[in-house]
């Protein structure tokens, strides 16, 4: 009787103690599936979640099997750390278990000393960019520029804290008291100018130094860079190029927009400064899109000439036809672009002999397509290096990055440089103000003490099918 209580006992406690066996088994291999981030181990995941189309990235992920997944240097900030396990008692069958369960691997967020050596080796860099919502694909684009220069610098102890801004400026807000608190020496974005403002106010006010991939000179404040190209530069120097050239008759077609007025402002001082005054200007409703309308007002026609010549007299209307300018500034690009050269030639505006002049925005590819625009003038940073990064980007992520994401790649090296010749310490506004300056996939450029970035670009012209350098870079810009 008394064996038969004891078997029932003991039966009783070792169906317990295999129960606990195989939970705490099956817990520990769940714990480590869960560890296996794949692209995203070591990035803070949450930013990532609404990112439209992540199947088609996973999917790319696996044929790279090179960059696109290998984010080691990018980490994620919850670490897998297994709590001590205390040391299984020996059973006494005649007794009563009195042994405490084993305690299951958790995930749990690390406590303050174990970022204590993290922080003196490595340097914190956050990076803010629209990784969901409408302008996603920006954002993409950039980060997977960015994982290249991680790849290429392996040698250094780099982490980015990436944070979605969700083209949304009250988010970036958040994000960037975020990274504040992360403590990074140096944030880069956001990328428009909307969410830039606060985002450069916080920055200031913690004194981390920021670059910004807007263009917007207003979103200016001491301890920010605009690493984004600004119109004013480019229209100075393609004016300056024409006026070297000889023309004398300037005109300007542009939007009445801010954008719009401001390229008319730098156009028309640029002008006045060669002693030239514009002979023409005329602005139109972007959003209404009136291109004929106001070409018609540009080159004083009410009605579209006859282009083909007269039967009976053999007159052609066009031959002694002047629009009233030589040059004109046009700062539209893509389709709009190709829609108001093919109007301009409607009207009676023999292009290429009159000169269209623009921006780098007109640096596209298949631009060469429209024939009007074959000639045109404008200014952009040399080819060579973008094209040689376009190609290594698309044989690694099979798309094509999208033209501003030199800014990413320029950036995000200029800041591991910075780190890598100062001593330990917080990054300071004025590491990043450089005699010398920098050179990146868009050519040689420096930071000025105001904020602004001086580029040493080139002049292009566009051809059928490519683009021709029609004014090399100085050799001598600094």
């Amino acid at each position: 009787m008394i064996v038969k209580i004891f078997f029932n006992k003991l039966y009783l406690k070792l169906v317990s103690f295999f129960l606990i066996i195989f939970l705490l088994i099956f817990n520990y291999s769940y714990a480590d599936v869960i560890g296996e981030g794949g692209y995203r181990s070591n990035v803070e995941v949450n930013e990532y979640e609404d990112i439209k189309d992540r199947k088609k990235y996973y999917e790319r992920c696996k044929k790279t099997k090179t960059l696109g997944c290998d984010r080691s240097n990018i980490k994620y900030e919850d670490l897998k750390v297994p709590k001590k396990v205390k040391k299984k008692k020996t059973l006494n069958p005649f007794g009563i278990f009195k042994n405490k369960k084993k305690e299951k691997y958790k995930t749990i967020q690390p406590n303050d000393y174990l970022w204590e050596e993290e922080e003196n080796e490595s340097v914190k860099i956050g990076v803010m960019l629209p990784l969901s919502g409408k302008y996603f694909y920006v954002g993409q684009s950039f980060l997977d520029t960015m994982s290249i220069v991680i790849n290429e610098n392996k040698s250094n102890d780099i982490e980015l804290i990436i944070k979605d801004t969700k083209s949304n400026p009250l988010v970036a807000k958040k994000a960037a008291h975020e990274l504040v608190n992360k403590k990074v020496q140096i944030i880069l974005g956001p990328f428009f100018s909307s969410t830039s403002n606060e985002v450069a106010k916080i920055a200031k006010y913690n004194k981390i130094p920021l670059i910004s991939f807007s263009n917007n000179y207003k979103t200016k404040t001491q301890g920010t860079y605009l690493m984004g190209f600004e119109p004013e530069k480019q229209i100075e120097k393609i004016t300056e190029y024409v006026v070297e050239k000889n023309y004398k008759r300037f005109a300007a077609f542009l939007p009445d927009t801010e954008y719009g007025k401001r390229a008319l402002y730098i156009y028309r001082n640029t002008l006045r400064e060669h002693g030239i005054a514009i002979k023409k200007v005329e602005l139109y409703d972007l959003k209404k899109k009136e291109f004929e309308k106001h070409i018609q007002n540009l080159v004083n026609l009410k009605k579209s000439p006859k282009i083909e010549i007269d039967p009976e007299t053999g007159e052609d209307p066009l031959i002694d036809f002047d629009p009233g300018f030589d040059v004109l500034l046009v700062i539209e690009s893509g389709g709009n672009l190709k829609h108001i050269s093919a109007l301009l030639t409607y009207y009676g505006v023999d292009l290429p002999k009159i000169k269209l002049v623009g921006t780098g925005e007109w640096f596209e590819k298949d631009i060469g397509s429209e024939p009007g625009l074959v000639g045109s003038w404008f200014v952009s940073p040399e080819p060579k290096l973008w094209d040689s990064f376009e190609r290594k980007f698309f044989n690694l992520f099979n798309y094509k990055p999208i033209r501003l994401s030199s800014l990413a790649y320029d950036s995000l090296t200029t800041a591991i440089k910075i780190s890598n010749n100062k001593d330990k310490g917080k990054l300071k506004f004025a590491d990043f103000q450089n005699t010398y300056g920098f050179t990146g996939i868009d050519g040689k450029f420096r930071f000025k003490s105001d904020g602004t970035i001086e580029r040493n670009l080139a002049v292009l012209e566009i051809g059928n099918k490519k683009f021709k350098v029609q004014k090399k870079p100085s050799t001598k810009f600094f």
